[in-house]
């Protein structure tokens, strides 16, 4: 019996991006307990915002390879390139402050 690597790999993304989204919940709730911030006000922080674009960028990429049908794998695809584009420019490009 072999095991397919490539089929572990493109399962593991779509598996660790849950996980890296749970793990960025709960991380923000308990820097946002410490720091007695209201939940919201600790998710708009540029970690939290790029860890969990970073997990939806994951979870996508991992559907689009393991999508059966060539329309599936594009639209998941295209998904996750937007995600992906999204948080490679939150961390580049400063967000303006609200008045």
């Amino acid at each position: 019996m072999e095991i397919d690597f490539r089929l572990v790999a493109v399962n593991a993304l779509w598996i660790l991006g849950p996980a890296l989204l749970l793990a960025t919940v709960s991380w923000t709730y308990w820097a946002a307990q410490e720091e007695r911030l209201c939940f919201w006000e600790a998710a708009r922080r540029p970690a939290s915002r790029w860890a969990a674009g970073a997990g939806l960028t994951l979870f996508c990429a991992g559907l689009a390879a393991t999508a059966s049908h060539r329309w599936e794998q594009i639209l998941w695809a295209l998904l996750a390139l937007v995600l992906g584009i999204s948080v490679a420019g939150a961390g580049i490009i400063p967000r303006r402050k609200r008045p």
